[in-house]
Order: C-alpha cells, then structure tokens, then sequence
C-alpha cells in the first residue's frame, strides 16, 4: 500500500496526492491496454462508471485503490455483496459525505444518491424514504488507518421504515433491503445495458433480463453475459452503434502499438484529460457519458489530436511491437478510409487512427 499523504504536513499533502494520483492513472491505463487481465480492468472499469470517485474527494489515493480491489473480489459474486460493499467503502463514502452523516445532524448525499443511482433509480423511492435511508447510513467514520466503522455513539439506531418494511437499518442491511427490489434490477441492469450496448433497451427485453437476473440471485456474471449475448447486443457490435469511451480508444490503441515507453502513457494521460476521461476523475457522481453523449465536437476531436500525438512521437513509435499486419478484425466494421488488412505501417495507422470506425466499440 502506498503512504498516506494525509500523515504529511498540510503544505504538501496536495502535491502528494497529485503525484499518487498520477501514478495511479499511468498504472490502471496500462492495465487497461497491457494487463495484466485486461478484459477484468475493462470490467472493473465498468463498475467504477457506476459507482464513481474522484481522486480529488479523497485524502488518499489509497482509497480508489481499495476499491478497485473490492469491486474485483466481487466481480463473481452477486450485485447485492457488491452494493453493500460500495455503501461500506471509504472511497464512495468519502466522496457523498458519508462520514459527515451524524445521528443528530443528517446527511442525505450518499442517501439519495444510494436510491437514485445505485439501486432503485430516480422517481422509484420517496423523500420519505431518503431521509430514513439517511438516518440508516449515519454514524460511519473513517479511523486514522483508513478504515470505515460504525461508531455508535453517531449512528441513529432507532427503526426506520424504508420501502414499506420497517427495521432497525444499518448500511449493510439497507443495501441487502435495496438489492432485493425488482426497481433495482431493472435499473442496474438498465445502467449496465447502456454502458454495453448503447442504445436504451427495449421494454420487454429490460424485463426479461431484470427478472432472469433476480432469479439468478443477482449474479454479476450471469447478467454481463446475458446482455453480451442480447440480440441487440450482437447487432450493436456488428453493426458499430455503440460509440466507444475515450478509454476504451486510447487503451485499444495503446495495445495495438504495444510501445512501453514512458511517453505513450504520458501522452495518452493527457489525451485522456482533453477526451473527456481521465481515469479517476468523473464529471460528476452519475459517471461518464456513453455513447451518444460522447457526441461533442471539441471531445471527437481531441481524440483524433490525442492517437496522432501517439503516432508522431518518436520516441513511442521507435519502440512499438507492432503486428506482421493490421488484420481486418480491428474494427467492427470496415474503416472507411482504409482497406483491412495493410501492412502496419505509420501511415497505415494514422489513417486507421483518424478513421470514424476506430471509436466505435
């Protein structure tokens, strides 16, 4: 684990959270290109988009650290241990205000957010219920090693009634009493759907995969497969309709040039920023666009500005691995400015780069 920069004198304490986020951004983007388990950072990187922090909220990187490796432990396990992981995790409740959340005094932040976002979906609880969700998540504290506990002398520990049941509701039984609802898994499944596919899905569709997954007790696999193997799913990919996150891009390129020098990763970090996704720092706690709304005119081209930044630095393309040739299964569809396969050469790949097909996922 890294050092804490909360233990540093206050006038240093930003340049090294500065520094430990940068680090943290270079190593989780060439995990995402490199590996190792690239397809399990993609997935985790799904996650995160769902339960999104910003390294700026917090004292520590440390903390988004610890996420990542929670939102890993559960990516085979069901959606209700990982909800009730997320509420518990310091990250996440740093970034709402969780801690803030006082017995006599409550927060509603990560309340709302935890009805609205994470489980039920907006217009599907009542205020009512997020004022008792808030006295169930109040009393949780950070201990000086960065760990969450529940002091009692915060929390409300009286009964609170939410969703109609009424119980003496703590963070992780209120997660278990939320993950239980049909709303959120139409809504999750609604979430993870647009992250995939694109498009929204179809009502009956939505339906049928909500109630599949409740009947599978959640299961995170079950439902990332289900919706990979959805006709629209398959149409989306054969037929290019999902534009693809500034991330995926930028990591899909990384890997196809395959160069380690410091400079790619350097390059694309700044790529990234000006794209509209640097690693660990949402735009807000509802995530990243998708799809269509990556749709802005200064984004696409800071896309095209950032993979010919790649291409022209010499230093990365004197170190690049490249393939024996650009094989005609790099993209969904085919390029409409270059014919697959071509030899990997760098006019080759700027024009695959510059190409609209290359940002579809």
């Amino acid at each position: 684990m890294r050092s804490l920069c909360s233990s540093l004198p206050a006038r240093t304490r930003g340049a090294c959270r500065r520094r430990q986020a940068e680090a943290l951004q270079r190593q989780w983007l060439s995990r995402l290109a490199w590996g190792p388990q690239p397809e399990q950072a993609a997935e985790i990187q799904l996650w995160l988009a769902l339960f999104p922090v910003s390294w700026q909220q917090l004292p520590d990187v440390v903390l988004l650290e610890q996420q990542i490796a929670t939102i890993r432990q559960h990516l085979g396990g069901s959606f209700k241990a990982l909800l009730t992981a997320m509420v518990l995790d310091p990250a996440l409740q740093l970034s709402l205000n969780g801690p803030a959340n006082h017995r006599s005094n409550p927060n509603e932040n990560l309340a709302r957010e935890l009805l609205e976002l994470f489980s039920l979906g907006e217009g599907h609880y009542s205020e009512t219920d997020v004022r008792e969700a808030a006295r169930a998540l109040s009393g949780y504290r950070l201990t000086a090693d960065h760990q969450l506990v529940l002091d009692p002398r915060r929390h409300d520990p009286g009964p609170k009634t939410i969703l109609g049941r009424t119980a003496t509701f703590d963070g992780a039984s209120l997660a278990a009493w939320l993950a239980e609802q049909p709303g959120t898994a139409r809504h999750i499944t609604t979430r993870l759907w647009l992250q995939r596919v694109g498009t929204p899905p179809p009502p009956a569709r939505l339906e049928a995969l909500a109630s599949g997954w409740r009947q599978q007790q959640l299961s995170i696999s079950w439902l990332k497969q289900a919706i990979e193997a959805s006709p629209e799913a398959i149409a989306s990919r054969q037929q290019g309709l999902r534009l693809a996150d500034p991330l995926e891009v930028v990591a899909r390129s990384l890997r196809l040039l395959s160069s380690r020098h410091p400079d790619a990763l350097a390059i694309s970090l700044r790529g990234l920023s000006a794209m509209g996704q640097a690693p660990f720092e949402p735009p807000s706690v509802q995530g990243w666009p998708h799809n269509a709304q990556w749709l802005n005119l200064r984004w696409l081209q800071a896309r095209r500005r950032g993979l010919q930044a790649l291409l022209a630095d010499e230093e990365v393309w004197a170190s690049a691995e490249l393939p024996a040739e650009l094989p005609a299964s790099l993209t969904p569809i085919p390029p409409l400015g270059l014919a697959l396969p071509a030899a990997p050469t760098r006019s080759n790949l700027s024009a695959l780069f510059a190409d609209p097909v290359w940002q579809l996922a």
